[in-house]
Protein backbone atom coordinates (compact mmCIF):
# COMPACT_ATOMS: atom_id res chain seq x y z
CA UNK A 1 0.00 0.00 0.00
CA UNK A 2 2.94 2.54 0.72
CA UNK A 3 4.35 2.37 -2.07
CA UNK A 4 1.07 2.41 -4.41
CA UNK A 5 0.57 5.96 -2.37
CA UNK A 6 4.46 6.78 -3.63
CA UNK A 7 3.10 6.23 -7.37
CA UNK A 8 -0.33 8.28 -6.65
CA UNK A 9 2.12 11.02 -5.31
CA UNK A 10 4.50 10.69 -8.65
CA UNK A 11 1.38 10.81 -10.64
CA UNK A 12 -0.24 14.08 -9.32
CA UNK A 13 2.96 15.41 -9.57
CA UNK A 14 2.73 14.69 -13.45
CA UNK A 15 6.07 12.65 -13.26
CA UNK A 16 4.76 9.79 -15.22
CA UNK A 17 7.72 8.04 -16.51
CA UNK A 18 8.84 7.48 -12.78
CA UNK A 19 5.12 5.81 -12.02
CA UNK A 20 5.45 3.70 -15.54
CA UNK A 21 9.08 2.16 -14.46
CA UNK A 22 8.38 1.77 -11.29
CA UNK A 23 4.74 0.02 -11.25
CA UNK A 24 6.17 -1.89 -14.42
CA UNK A 25 8.92 -3.31 -11.94
CA UNK A 26 6.39 -3.89 -9.22
CA UNK A 27 4.12 -5.57 -11.44
CA UNK A 28 6.83 -8.31 -12.34
CA UNK A 29 5.87 -10.14 -9.01
CA UNK A 30 2.16 -9.55 -9.22
CA UNK A 31 0.92 -9.03 -12.53
CA UNK A 32 -2.98 -9.43 -11.60
CA UNK A 33 -2.66 -6.10 -8.95
CA UNK A 34 -5.59 -4.04 -9.72
CA UNK A 35 -4.04 -0.65 -8.18
CA UNK A 36 -0.90 -1.41 -10.28
CA UNK A 37 -2.32 -2.31 -13.38
CA UNK A 38 -4.80 1.15 -12.97
CA UNK A 39 -2.63 3.40 -12.15
CA UNK A 40 0.54 2.25 -14.83
CA UNK A 41 -2.76 2.34 -17.24
CA UNK A 42 -3.43 6.08 -16.28
CA UNK A 43 0.05 6.47 -16.71
CA UNK A 44 0.31 5.15 -20.07
CA UNK A 45 -2.61 7.69 -21.14
CA UNK A 46 -1.46 10.86 -19.09
CA UNK A 47 1.46 9.98 -21.35
CA UNK A 48 -0.59 9.80 -24.57
CA UNK A 49 0.16 6.50 -24.99
CA UNK A 50 -3.03 5.22 -25.27
CA UNK A 51 -2.53 2.05 -27.07
CA UNK A 52 -0.19 0.42 -24.55
CA UNK A 53 -2.47 1.54 -21.58
CA UNK A 54 -5.71 -0.19 -22.93
CA UNK A 55 -4.44 -3.54 -21.50
CA UNK A 56 -3.53 -2.37 -18.08
CA UNK A 57 -6.66 -0.60 -17.60
CA UNK A 58 -8.70 -3.60 -19.25
CA UNK A 59 -7.11 -5.74 -16.73
CA UNK A 60 -7.41 -3.75 -13.48
CA UNK A 61 -11.58 -3.60 -14.23
CA UNK A 62 -11.47 -7.67 -14.95
CA UNK A 63 -10.13 -8.12 -11.03
CA UNK A 64 -12.22 -9.18 -8.51
CA UNK A 65 -10.42 -7.83 -6.16
CA UNK A 66 -10.44 -4.06 -7.51
CA UNK A 67 -12.09 -1.62 -5.23
CA UNK A 68 -14.69 0.40 -6.56
CA UNK A 69 -13.32 3.91 -6.49
CA UNK A 70 -10.40 2.47 -8.44
CA UNK A 71 -12.72 0.30 -10.83
CA UNK A 72 -14.66 3.57 -11.77
CA UNK A 73 -11.04 5.52 -12.40
CA UNK A 74 -9.94 2.90 -14.75
CA UNK A 75 -12.71 3.06 -16.48
CA UNK A 76 -12.71 6.77 -17.23
CA UNK A 77 -9.11 6.86 -18.27
CA UNK A 78 -10.00 3.67 -20.43
CA UNK A 79 -12.88 5.72 -21.93
CA UNK A 80 -10.55 8.29 -23.56
CA UNK A 81 -8.22 5.47 -24.41
CA UNK A 82 -11.09 3.67 -26.53
CA UNK A 83 -12.19 6.75 -27.91
CA UNK A 84 -8.98 8.10 -29.30
CA UNK A 85 -8.60 4.62 -30.60
CA UNK A 86 -11.94 4.79 -32.90
CA UNK A 87 -13.98 2.94 -30.37
CA UNK A 88 -16.72 5.78 -29.33
CA UNK A 89 -19.71 4.00 -28.39
CA UNK A 90 -17.90 2.04 -25.80
CA UNK A 91 -15.89 5.43 -24.43
CA UNK A 92 -19.19 7.10 -24.17
CA UNK A 93 -20.81 3.95 -22.29
CA UNK A 94 -17.93 3.58 -19.82
CA UNK A 95 -18.16 7.37 -19.28
CA UNK A 96 -21.57 7.40 -18.26
CA UNK A 97 -21.24 4.10 -16.14
CA UNK A 98 -18.85 6.22 -14.16
CA UNK A 99 -21.61 9.27 -13.83
CA UNK A 100 -23.75 7.30 -12.59
CA UNK A 101 -21.54 5.28 -9.90
CA UNK A 102 -20.14 8.35 -8.37
CA UNK A 103 -18.26 6.48 -6.02
CA UNK A 104 -14.91 8.26 -7.00
CA UNK A 105 -15.11 11.71 -7.35
CA UNK A 106 -12.08 12.16 -9.68
CA UNK A 107 -13.95 9.77 -11.86
CA UNK A 108 -16.96 11.74 -12.33
CA UNK A 109 -15.02 14.80 -12.82
CA UNK A 110 -12.98 13.31 -15.51
CA UNK A 111 -16.44 11.67 -17.00
CA UNK A 112 -18.11 14.87 -16.79
CA UNK A 113 -15.16 16.74 -19.22
CA UNK A 114 -14.83 14.46 -21.52
CA UNK A 115 -18.39 13.87 -22.53
CA UNK A 116 -18.16 17.25 -22.97
CA UNK A 117 -14.92 17.57 -25.12
CA UNK A 118 -16.14 14.25 -27.29
CA UNK A 119 -19.00 16.61 -28.52
CA UNK A 120 -21.14 13.25 -28.72
CA UNK A 121 -24.27 14.70 -26.66
CA UNK A 122 -27.69 15.23 -27.80
CA UNK A 123 -26.88 18.58 -28.89
CA UNK A 124 -24.80 17.53 -31.69
CA UNK A 125 -27.26 15.50 -33.10
CA UNK A 126 -28.78 17.78 -35.15
CA UNK A 127 -25.79 18.66 -37.48
CA UNK A 128 -25.18 17.99 -41.02
CA UNK A 129 -22.45 15.15 -40.88
CA UNK A 130 -20.82 15.26 -43.90
CA UNK A 131 -17.76 11.85 -43.74
CA UNK A 132 -14.90 11.60 -46.13
CA UNK A 133 -12.38 9.07 -46.09
CA UNK A 134 -10.01 10.64 -42.95
CA UNK A 135 -12.47 13.51 -41.58
CA UNK A 136 -15.88 13.31 -39.92
CA UNK A 137 -17.19 17.05 -41.06
CA UNK A 138 -19.89 18.53 -38.37
CA UNK A 139 -22.06 21.63 -39.79
CA UNK A 140 -23.95 24.03 -37.18
CA UNK A 141 -25.23 25.08 -40.24
CA UNK A 142 -23.98 24.54 -43.94
CA UNK A 143 -25.53 27.13 -45.58
CA UNK A 144 -23.40 29.59 -43.78
CA UNK A 145 -20.61 28.36 -45.33
CA UNK A 146 -19.40 29.88 -48.58
CA UNK A 147 -18.63 26.77 -51.20
CA UNK A 148 -19.00 23.41 -48.62
CA UNK A 149 -17.14 21.48 -51.49
CA UNK A 150 -13.84 23.09 -51.26
CA UNK A 151 -13.46 23.42 -47.73
CA UNK A 152 -13.81 19.75 -47.56
CA UNK A 153 -11.31 19.42 -50.21
CA UNK A 154 -9.20 21.30 -49.19
CA UNK A 155 -9.05 20.17 -45.62
CA UNK A 156 -8.75 16.30 -46.93
CA UNK A 157 -5.80 17.36 -49.10
CA UNK A 158 -3.72 19.24 -46.34
CA UNK A 159 -4.49 16.32 -44.11
CA UNK A 160 -3.24 13.90 -46.64
CA UNK A 161 0.08 16.26 -47.11
CA UNK A 162 0.61 17.16 -43.22
CA UNK A 163 0.37 12.99 -42.63
CA UNK A 164 2.65 12.52 -45.22
CA UNK A 165 5.17 15.05 -44.07
CA UNK A 166 5.29 14.59 -40.67
CA UNK A 167 4.97 10.62 -40.71
CA UNK A 168 1.93 10.90 -38.50
CA UNK A 169 -1.12 8.20 -38.50
CA UNK A 170 -3.94 9.93 -36.21
CA UNK A 171 -5.75 6.28 -35.94
CA UNK A 172 -9.25 7.27 -35.98
CA UNK A 173 -10.93 10.08 -38.56
CA UNK A 174 -10.69 13.22 -36.91
CA UNK A 175 -13.64 15.34 -36.63
CA UNK A 176 -13.66 18.82 -38.00
CA UNK A 177 -16.89 20.99 -35.96
CA UNK A 178 -17.33 24.01 -38.44
CA UNK A 179 -19.80 26.61 -36.39
CA UNK A 180 -22.02 29.38 -37.91
CA UNK A 181 -22.53 31.05 -34.35
CA UNK A 182 -19.04 31.98 -32.51
CA UNK A 183 -21.24 33.67 -29.65
CA UNK A 184 -22.51 29.79 -28.96
CA UNK A 185 -19.43 27.64 -29.25
CA UNK A 186 -17.81 30.62 -26.78
CA UNK A 187 -20.80 29.85 -24.12
CA UNK A 188 -20.36 26.06 -25.30
CA UNK A 189 -16.32 25.95 -23.94
CA UNK A 190 -15.63 29.29 -22.85
CA UNK A 191 -13.16 29.76 -25.19
CA UNK A 192 -12.94 31.31 -28.59
CA UNK A 193 -12.98 30.03 -31.82
CA UNK A 194 -10.65 28.54 -33.71
CA UNK A 195 -9.28 25.46 -31.24
CA UNK A 196 -8.44 21.68 -31.17
CA UNK A 197 -7.16 18.77 -29.22
CA UNK A 198 -5.08 16.45 -30.56
CA UNK A 199 -5.45 13.93 -28.18
CA UNK A 200 -9.02 13.29 -28.92
CA UNK A 201 -8.52 14.10 -32.72
CA UNK A 202 -10.78 16.85 -32.64
CA UNK A 203 -11.15 20.38 -34.53
CA UNK A 204 -13.75 23.43 -33.60
CA UNK A 205 -13.61 26.31 -36.46
CA UNK A 206 -15.79 29.06 -37.34
CA UNK A 207 -17.30 29.20 -40.67
CA UNK A 208 -15.45 31.34 -43.35
CA UNK A 209 -12.84 32.10 -40.60
CA UNK A 210 -9.57 33.87 -42.53
CA UNK A 211 -6.19 32.32 -41.61
CA UNK A 212 -7.73 29.45 -40.46
CA UNK A 213 -5.28 26.41 -40.22
CA UNK A 214 -6.60 24.58 -37.16
CA UNK A 215 -6.23 21.45 -38.97
CA UNK A 216 -2.52 22.08 -39.44
CA UNK A 217 -1.90 22.63 -35.83
CA UNK A 218 -3.57 19.80 -34.39
CA UNK A 219 -1.99 17.48 -36.52
CA UNK A 220 1.16 18.95 -36.50
CA UNK A 221 1.39 18.54 -32.41
CA UNK A 222 0.17 15.41 -32.10
CA UNK A 223 3.17 14.44 -34.60
CA UNK A 224 5.82 16.60 -32.66
CA UNK A 225 4.18 17.26 -29.18
CA UNK A 226 5.79 21.08 -29.20
CA UNK A 227 6.77 21.93 -25.93
CA UNK A 228 7.56 25.36 -27.11
CA UNK A 229 5.59 27.58 -30.05
CA UNK A 230 6.25 30.33 -31.97
CA UNK A 231 4.17 32.22 -34.30
CA UNK A 232 6.17 32.30 -37.03
CA UNK A 233 6.75 28.71 -37.11
CA UNK A 234 3.38 27.61 -35.90
CA UNK A 235 1.41 29.70 -38.38
CA UNK A 236 3.95 29.12 -41.17
CA UNK A 237 2.94 25.43 -41.09
CA UNK A 238 -0.07 25.86 -41.51
CA UNK A 239 -0.11 28.26 -44.65
CA UNK A 240 2.50 26.10 -46.47
CA UNK A 241 0.50 22.69 -46.19
CA UNK A 242 -2.27 24.55 -47.59
CA UNK A 243 -0.29 26.61 -50.34
CA UNK A 244 2.65 24.02 -50.75
CA UNK A 245 1.63 23.75 -54.81
CA UNK A 246 2.36 27.99 -55.20
CA UNK A 247 5.57 29.50 -55.47
CA UNK A 248 5.36 30.61 -51.46
CA UNK A 249 8.30 32.44 -51.76
CA UNK A 250 7.62 34.88 -54.02
CA UNK A 251 4.25 35.50 -52.07
CA UNK A 252 6.92 36.32 -49.38
CA UNK A 253 8.56 38.48 -51.34
CA UNK A 254 5.71 40.60 -52.03
CA UNK A 255 4.93 40.76 -48.17
CA UNK A 256 8.46 41.88 -46.69
CA UNK A 257 9.81 45.38 -46.31
CA UNK A 258 12.03 46.35 -49.06
CA UNK A 259 14.29 48.00 -46.94
CA UNK A 260 15.23 46.00 -44.11
CA UNK A 261 14.18 42.94 -42.71
CA UNK A 262 15.24 40.09 -40.08
CA UNK A 263 13.97 36.78 -39.87
CA UNK A 264 15.34 36.71 -36.41
CA UNK A 265 13.49 39.78 -35.52
CA UNK A 266 10.17 38.83 -36.67
CA UNK A 267 10.73 34.90 -35.15
CA UNK A 268 11.45 37.04 -31.64
CA UNK A 269 8.49 40.15 -32.23
CA UNK A 270 5.68 38.94 -34.28
CA UNK A 271 4.19 42.61 -33.89
CA UNK A 272 7.50 44.22 -35.36
CA UNK A 273 6.52 43.98 -39.02
CA UNK A 274 3.10 44.11 -40.21
CA UNK A 275 0.01 42.52 -39.18
CA UNK A 276 0.32 38.55 -40.29
CA UNK A 277 3.36 38.67 -41.97
CA UNK A 278 4.62 35.44 -40.12
CA UNK A 279 2.25 33.48 -42.15
CA UNK A 280 3.78 34.17 -45.82
CA UNK A 281 7.48 34.42 -44.40
CA UNK A 282 6.86 31.29 -42.14
CA UNK A 283 5.41 29.18 -45.08
CA UNK A 284 8.69 30.17 -47.00
CA UNK A 285 11.14 29.64 -44.67
CA UNK A 286 9.06 26.00 -43.57
CA UNK A 287 9.81 25.02 -47.14
CA UNK A 288 13.46 26.58 -47.21
CA UNK A 289 13.98 24.21 -44.19
CA UNK A 290 12.80 21.03 -45.38
CA UNK A 291 14.80 21.90 -49.03
CA UNK A 292 18.06 22.36 -46.98
CA UNK A 293 17.79 19.88 -44.23
CA UNK A 294 14.93 17.28 -44.86
CA UNK A 295 11.54 16.33 -43.58
CA UNK A 296 13.24 14.35 -40.54
CA UNK A 297 15.25 17.31 -39.25
CA UNK A 298 12.14 19.52 -39.45
CA UNK A 299 9.85 17.34 -36.88
CA UNK A 300 13.29 17.55 -34.91
CA UNK A 301 13.29 21.15 -34.59
CA UNK A 302 9.26 21.67 -34.46
CA UNK A 303 9.42 19.93 -31.02
CA UNK A 304 11.45 23.28 -29.54
CA UNK A 305 10.53 25.97 -32.04
CA UNK A 306 13.29 29.02 -30.55
CA UNK A 307 15.89 30.16 -32.38
CA UNK A 308 18.34 28.45 -29.62
CA UNK A 309 16.82 24.45 -30.68
CA UNK A 310 17.10 25.13 -34.38
CA UNK A 311 21.09 26.03 -33.94
CA UNK A 312 21.08 22.94 -32.09
CA UNK A 313 19.31 20.90 -34.61
CA UNK A 314 20.71 22.47 -37.61
CA UNK A 315 24.59 22.90 -37.48
CA UNK A 316 24.62 25.87 -40.30
CA UNK A 317 21.60 27.62 -39.08
CA UNK A 318 22.73 31.03 -39.27
CA UNK A 319 24.45 30.65 -42.45
CA UNK A 320 21.13 29.40 -44.09
CA UNK A 321 18.81 32.22 -42.61
CA UNK A 322 21.15 35.04 -44.17
CA UNK A 323 21.08 32.77 -47.17
CA UNK A 324 17.33 33.10 -46.78
CA UNK A 325 16.88 36.64 -46.14
CA UNK A 326 19.13 37.29 -49.38
CA UNK A 327 16.93 35.25 -51.34
CA UNK A 328 13.36 37.20 -50.00
CA UNK A 329 14.99 40.28 -50.97
CA UNK A 330 16.07 39.79 -54.37
CA UNK A 331 14.02 42.04 -56.77
CA UNK A 332 11.44 40.16 -58.49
Amino acid sequence: MSQNKELKKLFSKGKYDQVIEKAQSRLQGNTVDPDLNSILGRAYTASKQFTIAIPYLEKSIASETISNEVKQISKAYLAKCYFVKGEEQKAVKLLKECQNDRSSKEATNYSHKYLSLFQTEVYYKAWEVVETDYIRFHFQDKKKLENVGEFIARNEINYKRITEVLDVDPIKKVDIFVWSDRNEAFRKFNRPLAFSNSDLRIVNVLSNQANEYELSHMLCQLAVQSKFKSMLIQEGLGLYFDQMDKNLLKVARLRVPKDKFSLLELWQEPTKYERDLSYPVGASFIEFLINKGGKKKLKEFLRIQTIKHAEEVYPDFHKWVKTFEAMLMMKM
